[in-house]
């Protein structure tokens, strides 16, 4: 119990980097008693989790509504990166960060996009003439929408500039 208390002083005033007590735990013994007894918290912390999961509806909703927007996050990228599910050629580790930073970039400029309209959409429908908005609703609104979106398309950015 000392050792535990040890650790986790030592991180909570990092006096010890967490990578350091990590790589010390990796490297012990399988019957280091410290590991063990870590090994035996994290699976009672994980099986409160578990628990409290199972209990409770209102976690299971937020957590299965934060995995669908990692999906969604996911299916945006796969459809700006190849819609005809293309794989990565042997290339350079250069070439490969050059194809994701440019699948973020593009991926964060369908967000912004959507945001955009999003608001304009909700500012019109809360204008007096327009519709009463429910917060449930609008919790509801992901900007990872990408149906509108076609990846082999051509897009006249000038026109849109001059349109808007």
């Amino acid at each position: 119990m000392d050792a535990l208390v040890r650790v986790a002083a030592s991180l909570r005033q990092r006096t010890a980097p967490a990578h350091v007590v990590l790589d010390r735990l990796a490297a012990s013994a399988p019957s280091d008693r410290l590991a063990k007894a870590l090994t035996m918290l994290g699976r009672a912390v994980k099986t409160t989790y578990i628990l409290r999961y199972l209990h409770d509806s209102a976690l299971r909703d937020r957590v299965h509504l934060q995995l669908n927007r990692g999906e969604s996050r996911h299916e945006l990228a796969r459809r700006l990166f190849s819609p005809t599910r293309a794989r990565f050629a042997a290339a350079t580790t250069k070439e490969i960060m050059n194809k994701v930073s440019a699948l973020s970039l593009l991926s964060n400029a369908v967000l912004v996009w959507n945001t955009a309209r999003y608001a304009q959409i909700i500012d019109r429908l809360r204008s007096p003439s327009g519709n009463a908005l429910e917060t449930k609703t609008l919790e509801r609104l992901s900007p990872l929408a990408h149906s509108h979106v076609i990846p082999s398309g051509t897009y006249h950015f000038a026109e849109a500039a001059a349109a808007g």
